[in-house]
């Protein structure tokens, strides 16, 4: 076995753990680089009263009847993902991985269990909303057998075809 190897495992989060799950969400995407989003100049208390509460508060409104996982490492949290399940696909409603394990195979290993579950649950796609500004995302998604399906303002919404014989397939 190789040592450099590293073994990621999905947990379901449990209802106590959603409050660290927005949390991690936040500190997540706020060292992406989208720092103009979360920038204000004042105090902490600022930051917590118009930025953290505010978006730990619409976090839990958005994601409340979607599946949410961690994706670990050892004890560590390496990533997060939400989904939500549609009639024919597995939309992904979140993916996030932690700064400290960027580049490391995390969001790839996520995708590829993700299309294991959808394949589960007879899903014909997977489905997910990327901003159009995070190239990196983008480029990981192409190579993970996403498609273009919709161009909106900000977003590109990506479709990855599923088949059922346990291969996907491409269009």
């Amino acid at each position: 076995m190789n040592p450099t190897r590293r073994h990621y495992r999905i947990e379901s989060v449990k209802v106590q753990k959603h409050l660290l799950f927005n949390w991690l969400n936040f500190l997540f995407f706020r060292e992406r680089g989208y720092e103009r989003g979360f920038s204000i100049e004042s105090g902490p208390l600022a930051v917590a009263v118009f930025m953290v509460i505010p978006y730990m508060m619409f976090s839990e409104v958005y994601f409340w009847r979607q599946k949410r996982y961690f994706v670990m490492l050892e004890q560590q949290v390496a990533g997060l993902v939400a989904l939500e399940e549609r009639a024919e696909t597995l939309y992904v409603s979140n993916l996030a991985v932690s700064p400290l394990f960027r580049r490391a195979g995390v969001a790839t290993f996520i995708l590829n269990c993700l299309v294991l579950r959808a394949q589960g649950f007879g899903k014909t796609a997977l489905e997910l909303s990327v901003n159009k500004a995070n190239v990196p995302a983008i480029r990981l998604y192409f190579r993970c057998g996403f498609r273009w399906k919709v161009e909106k303002m900000r977003t590109y919404i990506l479709r990855r075809e599923i088949s059922t014989s346990g291969r996907s397939s491409e269009r």
